[in-house]
């Protein structure tokens, strides 16, 4: 069977009537026809042409013209497996442009899902199929447990991607399979490592012959980490577009903002830097814009700044630079933005140059801004079609003088403050409140004093869906306060929190959220009937068994919550249906209670005098009717004992990219804030220590008595984003996002304060088990010493090995080479001090090593105490699906980061392959200044490393992570 010679008949290289192949593609197959005609194969040939140009249309055409019966083709991902697998069975691509007939096929194609051990298997595939679509991690003779498909049963070999082949399990089958012919597809024939690709060059289509093809120029993006704080931001983007600009005579350049104030603000700045610039908007006369603009197509001015203009119309063909102080939010405007620049110009021969700080991209956009791929080519053609037909819709006139507005009938929800004794709240300049992002207050009232305040605020938002058209619908939201003066009691309800939050802190602010005990007593007062939903939040720590958060929903489904949950888990949310069949809910993190009902301002006021009565009335509850199994609540005054550690939210490692902007320029990426302890004052229970932020710690004071909770000296220097794919989770600066997403207080007693909320769990561990002691040989280990040493000189016997130098040592006997790591991550903002990936085993160990504080072992609390606090942090890289894309920016990006055993090409290997649930967790606390047998004796007076280790085990082993401590 041969599917490609049998049908030969069927295919046609060039068609007279239909589009055929382009000029590229036929001579990316000439060349290929001409190697073959050469006896020396050994050399691999390959062909390079610009993603997009049809590269798997020139290997099914090669397959006809080549005649060949059996062809494998090599990619680099699953998902183009199955895509190329797809277009080889169906063979759409040549019927769409008439190179084969519409009925020929379908191809047999077989793709490779899984490692093959024996040559009969290929046999009988082979048998059945002409092609065999797979990846390199399934078939690399690289790897002992594989056997490769045999090379007399294969006529050629498609490689895709091919910049990949100096990687060992691609340059394993290029060795492999070197008498057999062997072509080379790839858009980049170089690599940003410049290891050379083995294989001859035999054809180069080059981006700028695609771009003759009626294509605009292409645009490079120029991107930089400025940070979010503007002045700091502005300075390093046209410092940049200076160096940029006079690299050439010919340049011109167009800058973007949002508003006129940065616009005039930004003229100062260029002009400052040297560049003639002029401003255009709406403020000044057309003939003074026309003007600025003629200038600017003359050379008589380097370039403007604009506001909007740019997206309505502004032709200015030698534009080539473009730099982004604001940047667009959506892809239209983007294109559109880009067809100013894109242009070609006769006195212009380079790439367009887009300037943008990559720190400030959000949304949909940053895939485009973030991706490590070029940009390739935008075609104005398309931009313009999509701008010229725009039109500008809002959905409701509620500014116009005749709009009535309709009876509220709001879904009762709120979130409940604690007013201090005769607050008062701010009053609001209704003429003049209108946020950055266009919220404005549509409608204010409030009948008396004693009345809910009503607010309904407009914010014009684009509809993303639309698509040849820009729609803009003014959105509107409700928002209204009702104050119980009496109790002390303030109840909120919004609908959109990103359109009240400048209100609420124009009208008040710093309030002390509900605590969890007094939320409780809404529920508690009603005689118990069906929990149709409960929510439980993870407040130890997350692990495969034991996630971030668990939800039930049914009938009665309390009965279905574990009493074990009662160590690892408080209650995050309840629904409860009660005996009159009316619907009851709270959620504990914001304080907020609702009902499934709707009403009136006024009638959600009455429903608010009805809470303020559960609330107040009655003794103060620990947990919710039925759930008393679950972690108890109870509200502290102060904090009595220094923690074992404060541990940020786990919302920082869940995040797939975080970004701390420095006001005073510059960012930090993808680093989790680290938090230590220094003291607590024993008279007003604050307790005090230092953020780390990369080479910068910032103090820190946490007391349960005043809000904000957490105060952070020098916060205002520093702005923090959290990203998950293109949702932004949380944004500000580092005190406001700590605060809105408190820490968590690890107590030597096992509980968890969080806020004004100490946790209690239910159960814990009284005895540790006696494996978990471990007495290691220190020999030749400086116990007084513990940084990493990359030379350790062995005719110094005195001096000795740091311990983390010896720790690494006693691991890598037990290590292969070639298929193991030591990652070494001392320092700021570190995972571990070492970690450990043993393969043949599938463990990840992290390890942290501390120096002893005595030449002898011995019990001494202070040498446990950063230790316990270190692993407690590493519990959250647990079963963390983030854990080795979190390693990689380690290794590019921290000072010391590296690997110390092992090899690069094992990590790249390991990261690509990993998955959480295939791999177990181990933690270990090396410390030589442990004497095992005195610190492992429960009995023994005064063994605060022993009752210490305690919560710090109860929390590894709820991740399903082992733990063990080395001492001497």
């Amino acid at each position: 069977m041969s599917f490609f010679r049998d049908n030969i008949k069927s295919y046609r290289l060039q068609s007279i009537e239909s589009p055929g192949l382009r000029s590229c593609q036929l001579g990316a197959i000439w060349a290929l026809k001409s190697q073959q005609t050469l006896r020396n194969k050994k050399i691999a040939s390959l062909i390079s042409m610009p993603t997009g140009t049809g590269k798997t249309a020139v290997m099914l055409a090669a397959c006809f013209e080549l005649k060949f019966k059996k062809v494998l083709i090599v990619v680099s991902s699953t998902i183009l497996r199955r895509q190329l697998k797809d277009q080889f069975t169906n063979l759409d691509i040549l019927k769409d442009i008439g190179c084969i007939d519409d009925g020929l096929g379908p191809v047999n194609v077989y793709e490779v899902t899984k490692r093959v051990k024996d040559k009969e298997t290929w046999v009988e595939v082979l048998r059945k199929h002409d092609v065999i679509v797979a990846h390199p991690n399934s078939i690399s003779p690289y790897y002992m447990d594989v056997e490769p498909i045999p090379a007399d049963l294969l006529d050629a070999i498609f490689i895709d991607e091919a910049h990949h082949e100096p990687a060992p399990t691609w340059r394993d089958l290029n060795s492999y399979y070197q008498l057999i012919p062997r072509f080379f597809f790839t858009a980049t024939p170089y690599r940003q490592d410049r290891q050379r690709i083995k294989a001859k060059l035999l054809y180069h289509y080059s981006l700028e012959e695609a771009l003759a093809d009626g294509v605009l120029r292409a645009v490079d993006l120029v991107p930089l980490n400025a940070g979010f704080h503007k002045h700091a931001s502005d300075s390093i983007l046209i410092e940049k577009a200076f160096e940029i600009f006079n690299l050439n005579n010919n340049n011109s350049i167009l800058v973007r903002t949002d508003s006129i104030k940065d616009a005039e603000a930004l003229l100062t700045l260029y002009r400052a830097q040297g560049f003639n610039i002029d401003v255009i908007h709406n403020k000044r006369s057309s003939n003074v814009n026309q003007g600025i603009i003629n200038k600017v197509r003359c050379r008589e001015l380097d370039g403007l700044i604009c506001i909007g203009m740019a997206s309505e119309g502004l032709d200015i063909p030698n534009l080539n630079i473009a730099v982004l102080h604001s940047t667009p939010r959506s892809i239209p405007y983007t294109i559109q933005f880009l067809g100013r620049i894109s242009r070609k110009h006769q006195s212009q021969q380079a790439n367009a140059k887009l300037i943008a700080n990559i720190d400030e991209v959000k949304k949909e956009v940053i895939p485009l801004y973030k991706a490590n791929k070029s940009w390739g080519v935008l075609l104005p053609q398309i931009a313009e079609k999509k701008i010229s037909s725009a039109k500008l819709y809002q959905s409701t006139s509620i500014f116009k003088e005749s709009f009535q507005l309709p009876e509220l009938s709001v879904y009762f929800s709120a979130t409940i403050y604690e007013l201090p004794t005769s607050t008062i709240l701010n009053d609001i300049d209704l003429d003049d409140h209108k946020s950055k992002e266009g919220v404005e207050i549509a409608y204010y009232e409030q009948a008396d004093k004693s009345s809910p305040i009503t607010i309904v605020t407009s914010w014009p938002k684009p509809i993303e869906w639309a698509s040849n058209q820009i729609y803009i619908e003014n959105m509107l939201d409700v928002h209204i306060i009702y104050v119980n003066h009496s109790r002390n009691l303030l109840f909120e309800l919004t609908t959109s929190m990103k359109a009240f939050k400048n209100i609420k802190s124009a009208m008040y602010a710093n309030l002390q959220p509900l605590p969890h005990n007094k939320l409780y007593k809404v529920l508690s007062k009603f005689p118990q009937n069906d929990y149709l939903m409960v929510g439980m939040k993870n407040a130890a720590t997350n692990g495969p068994s034991h996630p971030a958060y668990k939800t039930f929903i049914g009938t009665s489904v309390q009965s279905s919550v574990r009493a074990s949950d009662g160590r690892i888990f408080g209650i995050g949310h309840a629904l409860l249906k009660f005996e009159n069949k009316s619907i009851w809910g709270v959620g504990v993190k914001n304080g907020r209670v609702w009902s499934v009902q709707r009403g009136t301002a006024s009638e959600f006021g009455e429903w608010c005098e009805k809470l303020s009565r559960l609330i107040n009335d009655g003794p103060v509850v620990n947990n919710l009717p039925g759930l008393s199994f679950l972690m108890k609540s109870e509200t502290i005054d102060r904090v009595h004992e220094l923690p074992i550690a404060i541990i940020p939210d786990s919302l920082f490692y869940r995040a797939l990219d975080i970004t701390i902007s420095k006001v005073k320029g510059g960012s930090y990426h993808n680093i989790v804030p680290d938090m230590l302890l220094k003291s607590i004052n024993k008279t007003t229970g604050v307790v005090s220590g230092e953020v780390v932020l990369g080479e910068d710690k910032l103090s820190f004071e946490y007391s349960v008595n005043e809000i904000p909770f957490l105060k952070i000296e020098g916060a205002s220097g520093f702005a923090i984003r959290v990203d998950r794919y293109n949702e932004t989770l949380a944004e500000g600066n580092i005190e406001e996002v700590f605060n809105r997403y408190l820490p968590s207080l690890v107590m030597p007693d096992g509980t968890v304060i969080i806020g004004r909320n100490k946790l209690i769990p239910n159960k814990s561990i009284e005895k540790l088990p006696e494996g978990l002691w471990i007495s290691k040989n220190w020999e030749g280990c400086n116990i007084r010493a513990e940084a990493y040493k990359s030379i350790v000189i062995d005719n110094e016997p005195d001096v000795g090995k740091p311990v983390i130098n010896h720790v690494a040592d006693l691991y890598k006997p037990l290590l292969t080479d070639s298929s193991d790591l030591i990652f070494l991550d001392d320092g700021a903002n570190e995972i571990a001090d070492i970690i450990v990936v043993d393969a043949k085993l599938s463990v990840i160990t992290f390890v942290h090593c501390k120096y002893s504080g005595s030449d002898a072992p011995g019990c001494r609390k202070s040498d446990c105490d950063e230790l316990f606090a270190q692993a407690m942090r590493s519990i959250h890289w647990v079963s963390s699906p983030n854990l080795f894309e979190r390693l990689n920016d380690r290794l590019n990006n921290a000072k010391k980061s590296k690997i110390i055993f092992g090899k690069n090409e094992t990590f790249e290997n390991i990261a690509q392959r990993f998955s959480v649930n295939e791999w177990s967790y181990k933690i270990v606390l090396a410390q030589p200044g442990f004497k095992i047998d005195k610190v492992s004796d429960r009995n023994r007076p005064n063994n605060n490393v022993y009752e210490l280790a305690v919560p710090v085990y109860e929390r590894i082993i709820g991740t399903d992570a082992s733990m063990e401590v080395w001492g001497s």
